[in-house]
């Protein structure tokens, strides 16, 4: 402290004071070198008398404060500092207060009588401030934190927390305060803690940390991470300082991955669309056991949401109106709302590869809830809809609702390709399957066909035809009966395969309706006999009381059944009747191949038993009169007004006819003015009465040959027709009527003569007729009809090959070829072709 003009004056030492009380000023001077405090000293007029260089530099002063009033020497705390030093002189007191300099510096005053002086002693305390404001904004700091902290002393007693000991614990601060650890934390982890801080101190590291459980105020586990540090204050007490963080949204956030990664394998493994959504409701309900969740599947079919799997009762089905439809159309990527709701439309453009299982979540009331509701899209395929409650304790609901939805959408959207390209590959197999079916039923037919055509009596026909199906997997029975020539029974011909007695219990001859249900009439064949039409048994086990006979081919083995009429034109030969040992062996395909079968079998016993009739020696001749206004001949006959006498017609491919006509009139006109007239030609140049037509459809004649009878003569008038035919034995006439009778309007029988066929006929027909193919008989009746062989000849080579419609080569090398099938029977040659 110094005063020079008082130390000059005085004698002084230097110390700026005056000698008055000048042990008292040693004494302060001494303590001032000691420390960093600036001094002033007063007297009661307020004017600086001493100080020290402290003080100088403490106010920044630019010159020695001494003479000066204190109030000017201190700036704008002069103020403060004189009203002290007036009070410290009048009350003899010690003032004391901190007040900032100019430079916003606070500085610390004590304000002291000495005698009749005052001094005043001033010190910085900046440092002491700052470190205060930043302790309290610590303070704050802590108390804001989620994360608890909390200090101990070496004896483990609390001795401060913050807010979040208390949120987390439920304990008050008061409780816990002053209380010894062990309230929140077991014995081992208290013991475990002063283990790793005695640790910490030998390894020179400063914070330890350590996963334990505390107890709470309602006296639950709660799983924390500490982290702690010992701290040694400035008074040398030491504390142990922690931050407590609960790990019970980590623990659950780590369950939940946990199941979510569990949940993407099992959605991997996911199968059908129904397992998919039995995933993702296992899954939801497991990482939040209270939610209410129910997943939906659009239905393009009724355009609506069809709830699959719920945690409750499963609600009714979603359509256009409500909450769920909407968020359904709005939260699935790519979709804009069109103008009928009927259905959702989606964007052209969508990667499938990066599905969104975007969420919305919806508060209806708009006022904070416990309970988050979640509407989460599975694209084009439908809606999650989870309600999960205690919301407030959970992190990242929604994405982890997203990421069970995008695993949903990615597992539907493979299940929906694999289901794809399975349905596919079924396709394929079942193609390929078809096809080798196909295959193998195209070389039954070839088969059978070869049989028909080497067939020459109606027993080789249904001996090779039953042989040859049931071959075929899996025809296990088959057999042919024919009808009866009167009667409309059956007469069982073949039989092929595993019978087993079903034939046995059958009433084959029975033909009238019957209440026993075992009579014949009951079964596939006789229905397929009376109505004349295929008749096709899928499954034998169905309506077994309706028919014993079902019952009977049970035990037979027979799991389907297949019954065939054959009939060509009007004429009905019989039915051929198949047993399977499987269900729906003759549906589809193999059923339809079948009963073409049947048509073309038909029509080989018609070529057998046409043959036949040429062949027999006894014959029944029939003088017939037949109302058909309706039939070509007869309309002809009309146009013509003339009668008119058919030599012969010879059937042509494509339902067409070469019909041979003896008339008095000229037919040329008739082309034009009867329809199905398509050509004319005049057999004698045009002096004699002979015609050949080209006709379109069969004629009356072509109908009596195709039932067998042989046309001895035909006559068609404007309005009916009267004709001699000649029928083997072997043929019904009443059935041959019959079948005329269905066909035209009337058919009279107006004489009939059994007869024997001369030795010429016979001849003629059994030696020729059956060694001949049928395209060369129709060459050589077409050739004899047209006057091929009169002379001189009516009709040239090429004008028959023409009428045939086919070249003058190859009508020659047919009648060439029957020419010397005819010479070698007369001559008794031998025919090389044979």
């Amino acid at each position: 402290m110094s005063n020079e003009g008082s130390a000059e004056k005085d004698g002084s030492t230097g110390t700026g004071f005056e000698p008055t009380g000048t042990d008292t000023f040693r004494r302060i001077a001494e303590l001032l070198d000691q420390v960093s405090t600036g001094l002033l000293v007063v007297d009661v007029a307020s004017t600086v008398t001493a100080w020290n260089r402290t003080a100088v530099d403490l106010l920044g002063l630019d010159d020695e404060p001494g003479g000066r009033e204190v109030s000017r020497v201190v700036g704008s705390t002069g103020i403060d500092i004189d009203a002290a030093v007036e009070k410290s002189f009048r009350t003899g007191e010690v003032v004391e207060f901190e007040t900032p300099l100019d430079r916003d510096e606070p500085i610390e005053v004590r304000v002291a009588p000495i005698g009749d002086a005052v001094a005043l002693a001033m010190r910085d305390v900046g440092e002491r401030v700052a470190m205060r404001r930043e302790l309290r904004r610590s303070g704050r700091i802590l108390e804001t934190l989620d994360d608890g902290v909390y200090t101990l002393d070496e004896a483990f007693v609390i001795t401060s927390v913050n807010d979040a000991i208390t949120t987390i614990t439920g304990y008050d601060r008061e409780e816990l305060v002053g209380s010894h650890a062990s309230m929140l934390a077991g014995s081992e982890t208290i013991e475990m803690a002063d283990e790793i801080i005695d640790r910490l101190r030998g390894d020179g590291s400063d914070v330890g940390m350590i996963e334990s459980t505390i107890r709470t105020a309602d006296g639950d586990e709660l799983p924390i991470e500490t982290h702690f540090s010992t701290v040694e204050f400035g008074s040398g007490r030491k504390r142990r300082v922690g931050v407590i963080r609960d790990l019970s949204e980590r623990r659950r956030s780590e369950r939940i991955l946990r199941e979510l990664n569990l949940s993407a394998r099992r959605f991997l493994r996911a199968d059908t669309e129904r397992t998919v959504y039995e995933t993702v409701l296992d899954v939801t309900t497991t990482v939040w056991p209270d939610a209410t969740v129910v997943a939906y599947s659009f239905d393009e079919v009724e355009s609506v949401l069809e709830p699959v799997v719920a945690s409750g009762e499963l609600p009714g089905p979603r359509g256009p109106g409500s909450t769920v439809w909407e968020e359904f159309l709005t939260g699935e990527d790519g979709v804009t709302v069109p103008t009928d709701v009927s259905s959702p439309a989606r964007s052209d453009v969508h990667d499938e590869t990066h599905p969104s299982g975007r969420v919305v979540e919806r508060s209806d009331d708009g006022t904070v809830s416990t309970v988050r509701t979640l509407y989460a899209s599975l694209d084009e395929h439908g809606l999650l809809y989870a309600e999960i409650p205690g919301w407030k304790n959970v992190n990242n609901v929604r994405e982890s609702v997203e990421l069970v939805a995008a695993n949903a959408v990615a597992a539907l959207g493979r299940v929906t390709r694999e289901t794809e390209l399975s349905r596919q590959s079924e396709a394929l197999t079942e193609r390929n399957r078809t096809l080798k079916r196909l295959h193998e039923l195209n070389d039954l037919i070839r088969r059978v066909n070869g049989a028909l055509v080497d067939a020459d009596t109606l027993q080789e026909v249904g001996d090779a035809v039953c042989a040859l199906l049931v071959d075929a997997d899996p025809v296990r029975f088959a057999w042919f009966g024919e009808t009866y020539l009167t009667g409309g029974g059956l007469d069982l011909v073949s039989d092929a395969g595993d019978d087993g007695g079903y034939l046995d219990t059958l009433d084959f001859e029975s033909t009238q309706p019957s209440t026993d249900p075992s009579a014949f009439r009951n079964e596939p064949t006789r229905r397929a006999l009376d109505a004349a039409e295929t008749v096709v048994v899928t499954d034998v086990s169905e309506r077994l009381r309706e028919a014993a006979w079902r019952e009977h081919a049970l035990v037979c083995g027979y799991r389907s059944v297949m019954a065939i009429p054959l009939s060509y034109e009007d004429l009905d030969y019989g039915v051929l009747t198949l047993y399977a040992d499987r269900v729906g062996t003759f549906d589809g395909e193999f059923g339809e191949l079948l009963a073409e079968l049947g048509d073309t079998i038909a029509d080989a016993i018609n070529s057998i038993e046409t043959r036949r009739s040429l062949r027999s020696e006894s014959f029944v001749e029939l003088e017939l009169h037949v109302d058909a206004p309706d039939a070509l001949l007869v309309r002809l006959a009309d146009a013509l007004g003339e009668p008119i006498r058919i030599d012969g017609t010879v059937p042509q491919e494509g339902d067409r006819s070469l019909v041979y006509v003896d008339a008095a009139v000229d037919l040329e006109s008739a082309s034009s003015t009867v329809h199905g007239v398509e050509s004319v030609r005049r057999l004698d140049g045009g002096t004699a009465r002979r015609t050949e037509l080209s006709v379109a459809g069969r004629t009356v004649a072509d109908r009596l040959a195709t039932h067998g009878a042989n046309v001895d003569s035909l006559v068609a008038t404007a309005t009916d027709i009267d004709a001699t035919v000649t029928l083997p034995r072997s043929v019904s006439v009443r059935s041959f009527v019959e079948a005329l009778d269905e066909r035209y309007d009337a058919v009279e029988l107006r004489s009939r003569r059994d007869g024997e066929t001369v030795e010429e006929r016979s001849f003629g027909s059994a030696t020729v007729a059956d060694r001949l193919t049928d395209r060369q008989y129709e060459a050589v009746r077409t050739a004899y009809l047209a006057g091929y062989f009169e002379w001189p000849r009516t009709s040239t080579g090429e004008e028959v090959a023409g009428a045939m419609g086919i070249t003058q080569p190859t009508f020659n090398r047919h009648l060439r070829t029957s020419e010397r099938k005819l010479f070698s029977a007369v001559f008794g040659g031998i025919d090389p072709d044979e």
